[in-house]
């Protein structure tokens, strides 16, 4: 559980995690170097016979990731669960999710369906919808499926395990050093990259039940990238994070990685019409060109147009 700054919430993640229906685990508390009064709060529940560990950093790390890989190398199960202290489950949540694995060894991640919650723990929707314009029926039913082909339908378009909090893994799928990517630039999508590289050549399983609430606030991550982000900022986090998604999975030989880079390439060039459009809009029409152009010029190698035809569409650009 790791932890920063998130006083109001720890009592009810603790509570909703040490009251689990399912009773063969262990609790790792990580507080990086918090400012409220999350320590007192932890240290409290040190007494419970269930916490391992209870670790308090002396000074902040700086990457959520860190602590991840921290807490990952202190476990002793078999499976591992992250639970984010700002968000919250139903008691039966460790029950469910353990059942993928009992029922199939080739599962290495299982994850359920999430609420949205606000800071007062109000439900303000379902995270069904972030999938629907991808199918708008498979997520509505639990399911086992070969990670290639989730990756290619699903993963690469966004990540759709939103919430770390709703998700269990195999700790001998994980690979600290080589899943591990703790670069600052990656620091709102690194969960995106670990899964992408835990999955691979794997199977990876969905409950459909609701059985995590992901809360919002405005100390969240997601808050936080959209407060100190501007969005052509996370475009190019976007973009770089991509490249690297796919120089890894180029080297892992995939049958379908084909299908997978041109996927991944007809959205980077989505991404870069967006950049595009987010220049012209903001006043920067001539770096909105510029992008414009580039796109342009693959499309024009692509198919091979005329010389003078590539002069005309670059002369038209400079106009603007």
């Amino acid at each position: 559980m790791p932890n920063y700054n998130h006083e109001k919430y720890l009592k009810q993640r603790l509570e909703s995690v040490f009251n689990q229906t399912y009773h063969n685990f262990e609790v790792i508390l990580l507080d990086d170097c918090s400012r409220d009064n999350s320590r007192t709060i932890l240290s409290e529940y040190t007494k419970n016979p269930k916490t391992s560990h209870c670790i308090f950093n002396e000074t902040n790390s700086g990457n959520t990731f860190k602590q991840w890989a921290k807490g990952i190398s202190l476990t002793k199960g078999d499976l591992i669960w992250i639970a984010e202290t700002d968000d919250y489950c139903d008691i039966n949540f460790l029950e469910k999710l353990v059942q993928p694995f009992q029922k199939d060894p080739e599962v290495v991640l299982a994850y359920c369906q999430s609420n949205r919650v606000n800071e007062r723990g109000e439900a303000t929707g379902n995270w069904i919808t972030h999938t629907e314009d991808l199918d708008a029926t498979l997520f509505l039913n639990d399911f086992t499926i070969d990670s290639n082909e989730f990756i290619e339908k699903f993963l690469i378009f966004k990540n759709v395990i939103p919430n770390a909090s709703a998700v269990v893994f195999r700790k001998n799928a994980v690979d600290i050093n080589l899943h591990f990517d703790i670069d600052p630039l990656f620091k709102y999508c690194g969960d995106w990259m670990f899964y992408f590289k835990l999955i691979i050549n794997k199977k990876n399983a969905f409950v459909s039940e609701s059985l995590n609430n992901f809360r919002f606030h405005s100390q969240s991550v997601i808050a936080g990238a959209i407060q100190t982000e501007k969005r052509v900022s996370i475009i190019d986090i976007d973009f770089e994070m991509r490249q690297k998604m796919i120089d890894f999975l180029r080297k892992q030989k995939i049958s379908n990685f084909k299908t997978i880079a041109r996927n991944n390439t007809k959205i980077k060039k989505e991404l870069k019409y967006e950049k595009a459009i987010y220049y012209f809009s903001n006043n920067s029409k001539l770096k909105g060109a510029f992008i414009l152009v580039s796109i342009l010029d693959v499309f024009i190698k692509k198919y091979k147009l005329k010389k003078k035809l590539k002069i005309k569409f670059h002369n038209i650009f400079k106009s603007i």
